[in-house]
C-alpha cells in the first residue's frame, strides 16, 4: 500500500493508495482508497467507481512512456571499402541485400559490392554520376543519377544495367515500394512511376529542399537538410522533426518499427526518431567511427544498420527494448 500526503487549507491527508477486496476486509467496510484527515481524525471511503478511476490515473500516471527506440548497437564489422590505399572513393548511399553490400562511389561513376566482412570487392563501372540507391529486388537495385536526369536499373549479381529511365527534371531521393519507384524531382515534387519509368501520379513534397526519402509501407519520410517530414502516400505531413542539434542531414532509413534514422554530415552523427516523431536519441557518434557520413541502410531482415563515410563503412548490429 503506498500513502501520498496532500495539503489543503485546513487539513492534511493522507490517500492510502490501494484497497482490500470484499473477502479481506469481510464486509466491514466497502473497499476503495482510504482518505484519513488528520484534523478531523476521521477517514471516508471511497465508492468502487471512483477508486477505480483514481486507482487508473495513478497507475497512469506512475507508467513510463514506452517507445521503441533501439536501446543499443553493436559493431559487426568495419569494412574498408577500397582496393587499394590510392584510391580516392566518394561514396554517397549504401544498401545491404542479403550477404551483399552496394555502395555508390559517384565521383568514379561506379557501384562497389562486397560480403559483409569487406571481402570479394568488385566494381561495376557506369556512364553516370549516381547518388542515391534503392532495393528493388535480391538481385537488383534503382539508382538515381541526378543531373543527368536518369535512372538506372542494375542486376547486380550479372553486374550489368538491364535498363535506362529518362526523368524530366534532376532526380534525387529514390525509394521502391509496392512495385513502384518514388523519385525526387527538381526538389518540387516526387513522381511515382513504374520499372519502365511510367508517371503514375506525383506526391507534393513538404519543403523547398528534399534531397531523400525512403517508403515504408503507408508513410512516405522526406529529409531536407534540417528536417524529417513523415508523409501520407498522398503527402500530408503527419509529423514534422526538428531540432537546433541537426544540421545537415544527408540520407534517411527506416527500421522494422517505423522508427526513422538519419545522417549528419556535419555533426558526424546518425540520429534515430521514434514512429510517431516524438522521442529520438544520438544513436551513433565520432567516437564509433563516423567521419562526414553519407549513406545509411537499415536491413529488416537480420536488424543490422549499415552506414558509410567516404571511404569506409559499419555494420552494426541493433537492439531493440
Amino acid at each position: 500500500m503506498r500513502i501520498i500526503t496532500s495539503f489543503g487549507a485546513n487539513l492534511t491527508c493522507k490517500y492510502l493508495v490501494g484497497y482490500c477486496s470484499r473477502e479481506t476486509c469481510k464486509g466491514e467496510r466497502p473497499h476503495g482508497m482510504v482518505f484519513i484527515c488528520e484534523k478531523e481524525g476521521a477517514y471516508v471511503n471511497t465508492s468502487e467507481e471512483n477508486t477505480s478511476n483514481t486507482e487508473e490515473s495513478f497507475t497512469q500516471a506512475q507508467t513510463p512512456v514506452k517507445n521503441n527506440l533501439p536501446v543499443s548497437v553493436i559493431l559487426r564489422k568495419q569494412i574498408n571499402i577500397k582496393k587499394s590505399t590510392h584510391e580516392n572513393l566518394s561514396i554517397s548511399s549504401c544498401i545491404k541485400t542479403g550477404n551483399t553490400l552496394v555502395f555508390t562511389d559517384c565521383s568514379n561513376k561506379r557501384l562497389i559490392i562486397c560480403n559483409p566482412d569487406g571481402t570479394d570487392i568488385h566494381h561495376i563501372p557506369l556512364s553516370y554520376e549516381q547518388h542515391y540507391i534503392t532495393y528493388v529486388d535480391s538481385n537488383t537495385v534503382a539508382l538515381s543519377c541526378g543531373g543527368d536526369k536518369t535512372i538506372l536499373i542494375i542486376n547486380i549479381s550479372t553486374r550489368s544495367v538491364t535498363s535506362t529511365i529518362n526523368t524530366s527534371g534532376y532526380c534525387r531521393g529514390i525509394s521502391y515500394n509496392d512495385n513502384n519507384l518514388y523519385v525526387v524531382i527538381d526538389r518540387s515534387i516526387i513522381h511515382v512511376m513504374d520499372l519502365t519509368g511510367k508517371v503514375i501520379r506525383t506526391i507534393p513534397v513538404p519543403s523547398d529542399h528534399i534531397n531523400d526519402i525512403t517508403v515504408d509501407r503507408d508513410r512516405l519520410v522526406c529529409i531536407d537538410n534540417t528536417s524529417i517530414y513523415c508523409c501520407s502516400l498522398e503527402g500530408k505531413v503527419m509529423w514534422k522533426f526538428k531540432k537546433d542539434e541537426i544540421q545537415d542531414l544527408r540520407r534517411v532509413t527506416t527500421d522494422d518499427e517505423e522508427n526513422v534514422y538519419v545522417t549528419d554530415w556535419m555533426k558526424d552523427i546518425v540520429v534515430v526518431v521514434s514512429d510517431d516523431g516524438k522521442h529520438h536519441r544520438e544513436l551513433l557518434t565520432k567516437s564509433d567511427g563516423l567521419n562526414k557520413p553519407w549513406g545509411i541502410y537499415f536491413d529488416k531482415k537480420d536488424n543490422t544498420l549499415l552506414v558509410c563515410n567516404d571511404c569506409d563503412a559499419f555494420l552494426f548490429d541493433v537492439k531493440k527494448q
